[in-house]
């Protein structure tokens, strides 16, 4: 049986207005950034490693979210982390 071991995507959400990178190994999230805006140059450049902070703060959390895919899940957790960071 295959199995994909190790990811790395990044999606643009346009309901948050924001790029989000998950990187995954053995279908857990390893790495989690973010930036707000569609630039994706900009993005890539400066937000393409993983936020060690905010992955460890969206595997504390990721049970208790209630979003319909992964990607919801992590938004969801992107803006608590921010108003908890910016607080």
């Amino acid at each position: 049986m295959n199995r994909l071991v190790n990811s790395r995507e990044i999606y643009w959400c346009s309901d948050d207005d924001r790029h989000v990178l998950v990187i995954k190994s053995d279908d857990v999230v390893v790495g989690l950034n973010y930036c707000q805006g569609d630039d994706y140059e900009y993005f890539v450049k400066n937000f393409n490693e993983a936020d060690e902070d905010l992955t460890k703060f969206y595997n504390s959390i990721a049970h208790y979210l209630s979003g319909t895919t992964e990607i919801d899940r992590i938004n969801q957790a992107i803006w608590a982390h921010f108003e908890y960071k910016n607080d």
